[in-house]
């Protein structure tokens, strides 16, 4: 999918409209077939001059075209619009947002760009919605990103009911005391995944430094340097293939290591925040990151993560339990 429009300013330093504008005008357009730039104006909640440099703009880039019945959409707009990979629609989820209308928006196949899922809600309450929930599709269950914990899905019949669900795509539920108001704030925010970098340890990051076969031996150098700059907290990294290395203290104390939470991370190719189940770290929270390559982990590193309240007590509490001083 291609999350991109063409690129587009009011005149003057502050413009008048937003890429939201830009991408309801497609939508109306696409949905309710030609229409008149008075009316569209009505829709789109913004001045008669901003619709019309919008307009102006996709006429140029061949996108619509003038006809006596108003603008309509061109066999390019249309494919432009369906190759955003952007679908909203309203929807009514009680017991998971927050205010009286909710739209839920689908972006396909962008979950890698998703961090906590904050940075979507951030983005929707400054354009005006009262807040927004993120989920991803991981496993073929909806999951709250970040700490990997699955939503309820009895709650999210409607989501399923709404759109066909794909692996890795993302789903953006606004919420605001009106409709347009929520549909504003979770396109905002799905659009600007847009501009979201893919993180450094995704696709298309420096090839050969970490491999698949990767031994103990080889990752033992990155891990300790790793190691210092997170201030000689744990440490523990392994390739596909082989077993890894366990850092702490500043010593590498362990050549044939791995642990749940990394197998769970090179199973799934994703994030991983959780409790450790067992092993060392045993009831310690540990984020895992993927290192991925053509879509598929060829190594983990994991560290506890210092999100968590309590976290050094709790890593103390483990490694008394284990034996150590």
């Amino acid at each position: 999918m291609v999350l991109k429009f063409q690129t587009y300013s009011g005149e003057g330093p502050n413009p008048k409209f937003t890429l939201f504008h830009v991408w309801k005008t497609y939508s109306v357009l696409y949905n309710k077939g030609p229409m008149g730039r008075k009316m569209l104006t009505q829709i789109l909640g913004i001045g008669e001059g901003s619709t019309r440099t919008i307009l102006d703009k996709m006429i140029r880039e061949g996108s619509i075209e003038n006809t006596k019945l108003g603008a309509v959409l061109t066999e390019r707009g249309v494919k432009t619009f369906r190759s955003s990979g952007i679908s909203a629609t309203p929807v009514l989820i009680d017991g998971l947002t927050i205010s009286n209308h909710d739209c839920a928006v689908l972006v396909k196949g962008m979950a890698d760009r998703i961090g906590t899922g904050y940075e979507q809600r951030d983005e929707a309450v400054r354009a005006g919605a009262v807040g927004a929930t993120t989920l991803v599709v991981s496993d073929g269950r909806l999951i709250f990103p970040g700490d990997q914990m699955e939503a309820d899905q009895s709650l999210l019949a409607p989501i399923r009911s709404a759109f066909s669900l794909e692996e890795n795509d993302v789903v953006i539920i606004g919420t605001a005391n009106a409709y347009e108001v929520a549909e504003k704030g979770a396109v905002t925010a799905a659009l600007s995944l847009s501009d979201s970098p893919r993180p450094c340890w995704r696709e298309g990051g420096p090839i050969g430094l970490i491999s698949p076969d990767a031994e103990a031996e080889d990752l033992r150098c990155l891990a300790l340097a790793m190691h210092e700059l997170v201030g000689r907290l744990p440490i523990t990294m392994r390739s596909k293939n082989h077993y890894g290395v366990r850092c702490e203290d500043g010593e590498v104390i362990d050549t044939n290591f791995t642990g749940p939470v990394l197998e769970e991370a090179l199973k799934r190719s994703a994030v991983v925040r959780k409790l450790a189940p067992y092993g060392p770290y045993r009831g310690v929270p540990v984020v895992v990151v993927p290192i991925i390559r053509k879509r598929e982990a060829v190594a983990v590193i994991g560290i506890v993560d210092i999100t968590k309240g309590g976290m050094f007590e709790m890593v103390s509490k483990a490694r008394r339990e284990q034996g150590f001083t």
